[in-house]
């Protein structure tokens, strides 16, 4: 038995994408609980499937350690599968039932340190396209002449 493999796999996201202790009451027993919710941000793809907005229920959320209070990290078991789940939609946007009344709902089966993979790449893109966004915010100002920055009074 490896003992030097990690046992755990830490997910970090932004605290918009993690609703933590959401309550329910437990069927059997009656018994008042809670549970959290991830949904995964616009661009995450694993394997060349885009897994945008689909979510899972981690055990664990805790503020993070390293990303500040605006940061959750989630720890994961290595070796189990996360299972992300989506909501089916009709093309009117009403979700698809099946015969019994349930809502239909596309589940795919991934490991966390792939799905870490696929949320630190889609993060590095979306902060690469905020680089590229403010460059070209700043070249269009410095092509801008002085006279063209000074607004004209307006005539009453």
């Amino acid at each position: 038995m490896e003992d030097n493999a990690k046992k755990n796999v830490y997910l970090t996201l932004h605290r918009k994408f993690v609703h933590e202790d959401i309550p329910y009451t437990d069927r059997k027993t009656g018994e008042e609980k809670t549970f959290h919710s991830v949904t995964l941000p616009k661009g995450t793809v694993i394997d060349g499937v885009d897994v945008s907005y689909y979510q899972f229920s981690p055990m664990f959320v805790n503020p993070s350690r390293f990303k500040g209070e605006n940061f959750r990290d989630m720890p994961l078991l290595a070796d189990r599968e996360v299972w992300l789940k989506k909501g089916l939609m009709n093309p009117d946007g009403t979700p698809v039932v099946d015969e019994t009344g349930k809502e239909v709902k596309d589940i795919v089966k991934v490991m966390p340190a792939a799905l870490k993979e696929a949320v630190d790449k889609g993060r590095a893109e979306f902060l690469a396209s905020l680089d590229d966004k403010a460059k070209d915010a700043r070249e269009a100002a410095d092509n801008q002449t002085r006279e063209a920055r000074h607004a004209e009074p307006v005539a009453r």
